[in-house]
């Protein structure tokens, strides 16, 4: 695995324009090391926890905790017939709670509260602790100990700060899908397919593909105050490290026109459509997709007159 980029970028309005136009990751050192929280978690383990506490309006998060065989990897079972973890709702404080209660033990459960809207359970702490380049942009939270959320991939772009503790991205080029065995589009998590294949020991007899997968890879290990750019669709495994650990995530969309699907609904209805057809036919629309939609080796409008290309006009290159 290779190393992602890194830049020494200041937190500045032109930042998220430059992030956009990136077709690959870019570590951010030390982006949002001057924020209060960044300085509290550099305190104590659960230091970060009392100063979440001082935004607390007494909504719920959605906790998970991982069962033991999953080996902290919030995924599925390995006969793929189930989640290797369990959900409930509870406040910020009683989540809190059981984190200190686990920070003792050599073996305790993965838990997190993952994806918690900090407009809705912290908002105080947007007050102190702003970032000038995506403004109007209201984050998440995922507090927890060591856990691995396996290989999936976001639509939106992404910017991922570690506010404590440690966190190591591993990352996949969109093009590396075949060989990562991401699971079913339905039954999920958390609503992003994930791969069936397990972090931390992987079966390749099972899933010989992913070593392709792995050799290709990226890697970004982000301490205090660090941030991570990654592109929409890049893949990525995220590992929590530390026994108390806090990232801040922003996602803001893609553009795209108004009143056009989402691109994921395109592809979905594409599947859908497609996968009732023989396989010769799924062969011949694939050409077309590569033709009209991918455009990789052509313009296929390039010999028609402007004001006759229609739906093959150029939005953007």
């Amino acid at each position: 695995m290779k190393p992602v980029e890194i830049w020494s970028a200041a937190d500045e309005p032109q930042l998220k324009e430059r992030l956009a136009r990136r077709a690959e990751p870019v570590l951010l050192a030390g982006l949002v090391a001057d924020w209060p929280a960044v300085q509290a978690g550099r305190q104590a383990p659960l230091a970060i926890c009392d100063y979440l506490g001082r935004f607390d309006r007494g909504a719920e998060v959605m906790a998970t905790k991982t069962r033991a065989a999953a080996r902290g990897v919030m995924g599925y079972n390995d006969a793929l017939t189930d989640f290797a973890f369990v959900k409930a709702r509870m406040t910020l404080p009683e989540f809190m709670g059981h984190l200190a209660a686990y920070l003792p033990a050599s073996h305790a459960p993965a838990i997190a509260a993952q994806c918690a809207k900090v407009g809705d359970v912290i908002p105080g702490f947007l007050d102190d602790n702003r970032l000038q380049a995506l403004p109007g942009v209201v984050p998440n939270f995922w507090l927890g100990n060591a856990l691995t959320v396996p290989v999936h991939h976001d639509h939106p772009h992404n910017l991922a700060c570690v506010a404590a503790g440690r966190r190591r991205f591993t990352l996949f080029a969109p093009d590396q899908v075949g060989n990562l065995y991401i699971g079913p589009l339905e039954h999920t998590p958390s609503g992003a397919p994930i791969s069936v294949v397990h972090p931390d020991a992987p079966d390749f007899e099972r899933y010989p593909r992913y070593r392709d997968a792995l050799a290709a890879a990226l890697v970004a290990d982000l301490g205090p105050g660090d941030a991570l750019y990654i592109p929409p669709l890049w893949f990525h495994q995220v590992q929590a490290l530390e026994k108390v650990n806090l990232l801040i995530n922003y996602w803001w969309p893609v553009a795209v026109e108004k009143d056009l699907p989402a691109p994921a609904h395109a592809l979905l209805q594409a599947i859908q459509v497609l996968n009732a057809l023989p396989a010769t036919q799924r062969e011949a629309w694939a050409a077309m997709f590569g033709h009209y939609v991918v455009q990789r080796e052509q313009d296929p409008a390039a010999h028609i007159p402007e004001a006759w290309h229609g739906v093959l006009a150029r939005r953007q290159d």
